[in-house]
């Protein structure tokens, strides 16, 4: 069933699990997500980022994840990951999205309240649920540990944003980070505790892959509702290729070439769930 992010988070908080997020931007990705999911009778948050779709790719990929979220057994949230502006928003919100994410985290914190808010006040006119940031989750390649840090999440600015903005979930900053690590992030638990006890909206972990499952573990436990995953799933499909090339002839079928990268991909959903205690919650 198609359902938005605040009723697939509703209970997350209260019952200490989250809800694993997938960015996807193609059939491939999005029908690991989903069947996988449905295997383990786990809701499910597909999303979309906007920079993956530059190619014209949702007039073909929108229209079939609609319909197969419909149709679904499980709830499945179609989320957008990272929305720049107001412009963006509203373009997703029209193709049928059931959530969206508005991203002013770059911005004073002024700034990002008066453009979140405005999001909200749109999507929210149309039933559709909102997720912002505070604090900035950055690039593990690019920035330095000490400019990641630089951008956590104030725990004192969460009930002032919460308040005036009315998000339906929050992403914070607390040491993960987009893409691969260098190193290996240590996530500031003591500060999400701290983040978690001066608001009840669901929280949101970006830069969940490559992150220690034991750390994930204690960010749920501490009030992350939603984890976000996008590098494992492109490693995933990136080895299976890699496997399929190397052991089949040039001229196999499509679906002898997926084989292998499906099966990785759905591992990689599977492990996830469990990884939030997802699993058995449809």
């Amino acid at each position: 069933m198609l359902v938005t992010l605040k009723e697939i988070l509703a209970d997350t908080r209260k019952n200490k699990y989250a809800v694993p997020a997938f960015d996807v931007n193609n059939l491939e990705t999005f029908k690991a997500v989903v069947e996988a999911s449905e295997e383990k009778n786990s809701p499910v948050i597909v999303m979309i980022l906007d920079a993956d779709m530059k190619h014209g790719n949702l007039r073909y990929l929108v229209p079939m994840m609609k319909e197969v979220a419909s149709s679904s057994r499980i709830p499945v949230c179609i989320h957008l990951d990272h929305g720049a502006d107001i412009d963006t928003v509203a373009r997703y919100i029209s193709l049928g999205f059931t959530s969206v994410m508005l991203d002013a985290s770059i911005l004073p914190l002024s700034e990002n309240i008066r453009a979140t808010s405005q999001a909200v006040k749109f999507a929210h006119a149309a039933g559709i649920s909102v997720e912002a940031e505070l604090g900035h989750v950055g690039v593990g390649l690019s920035d330095s540990d000490e400019s990641i840090e630089n951008f956590f999440t104030v725990p004192s600015e969460v009930e002032e944003f919460v308040s005036k903005t009315g998000v339906d979930a929050l992403a914070v900053a607390i040491g993960t980070a987009h893409g691969p690590y260098r190193g290996q992030p240590k996530l500031d638990i003591d500060r999400l505790k701290e983040i978690a006890r001066a608001t009840d909206t669901p929280l949101v972990l970006h830069g969940g892959s490559l992150t220690p499952d034991e750390q994930i573990k204690a960010a749920i436990q501490a009030g992350i509702s939603k984890l976000n995953i996008a590098t494992e799933l492109r490693i995933a499909l990136y080895r299976g290729l890699k496997f399929s090339i190397s052991e089949l002839p040039e001229h196999a079928s499509l679906h002898e070439i997926y084989e292998k990268p499906m099966d990785m991909m759905k591992q990689v959903v599977r492990e996830k769930i469990q990884l939030c205690s997802s699993q058995n919650r449809a």
